[in-house]
């Protein structure tokens, strides 16, 4: 009897997985464009990829070349582009043709940021085409639709491996690079505490910078420096002169204990609380002074 049940769940649950994978493979094949569509209407911006391929294990999509166009006042190429985007998706949702994401992977992306002369950001802008301003004018559905799109996004982790970002101020004319990006984003939730581990290269030819904290939760918080934090950061021979000349901003962002400039090493520096009252711990060396925090 015990074997009947077992069987029984067994062909019940392979019924749901092939029912699941029939259903992806019709609504990508069928609806790749509107897919794209949704995608777009949802960023204001224009996406390429060269062909989507249906995973079973996780159930979801590869997005082979996936490409998305910069805002065309900043620039006419691309602002992200990945070797491969793969896409998890929630099962509930899928079964009843919702689309819902569950995970994202990214290997091999590269994006590139831009502050322009009136220090505004290619990442916070939305390109609109005049057809789109003509539609404006139904704002109810419009503000609909861009509801339902951005559901799309609602996503819980997310990982990115041999990443690279490229960073240039138009207004000072300084430019960073960060290469070998490993990141990964796990449990995220607005209202719940999640996880961040980072590690790159700074301007640097080899990793040279490591980062992991809890982050959150982030509701109920308008400022970001008041979401709690609890991680540790290490670096090795970091050019924090070079970061600073290139985003400013981000040195006023830190708190005044962090201000460094030149080139530093961090072993195991430990923080806890908000970047408006931040506790540390640990030890700080380099080629203008050397700090230790208790």
């Amino acid at each position: 009897m015990r074997k009947r049940i077992i069987g029984a769940v067994v062909l019940a649950m392979s019924g749901v997985l092939v029912l699941t994978v029939l259903n992806v493979n019709f609504l990508v094949r069928r609806n790749k464009d509107y897919l794209i569509g949704q995608v777009e209407q949802s960023l204001g911006r224009k996406i390429t990829v060269d062909k989507i391929e249906v995973t079973l294990t996780p159930v979801g999509a590869r997005l082979v070349n996936f490409a998305m166009a910069d805002d065309p006042a900043f620039s006419a190429a691309a602002f992200l582009r990945a070797k491969d985007l793969q896409v998890d998706l929630r099962l509930l949702p899928l079964l009843i043709g919702q689309f819902r994401l569950k995970r994202l992977v990214l290997e091999s992306p590269v994006i590139t940021i831009v502050r322009d002369a009136r220090g505004q950001y290619n990442f916070a802008s939305n390109a609109r085409n005049e057809k789109s301003d003509r539609e404006s004018a139904d704002s109810s559905k419009n503000a609909s639709d861009r509801k339902q799109g951005s559901q799309l996004f609602l996503v819980a982790s997310l990982n990115v491996s041999d990443g690279t970002l490229r960073y240039r101020d138009l207004k000072n004319g300084s430019e960073l690079t960060a290469t070998l990006i490993n990141l990964k984003v796990n449990d995220f939730e607005w209202d719940e505490p999640f996880d961040i581990q980072l590690e790159a290269a700074v301007m640097a030819a080899k990793h040279n910078l490591k980062f992991k904290s809890r982050v959150g939760p982030i509701a109920g918080n308008r400022d970001y420096r008041d979401v709690p934090l609890d991680g540790d950061i290490r670096a090795d021979a970091l050019d924090l002169g070079k970061v600073n000349n290139a985003m400013p901003q981000l040195r006023k962002a830190l708190p005044k204990a962090l201000r460094f400039d030149g080139v530093y090493t961090i072993k195991d520096l430990k923080f806890k609380g908000t970047l408006n009252n931040l506790s540390l711990k640990g030890a700080v060396t380099g080629t203008d002074a050397s700090f230790r925090f208790e």
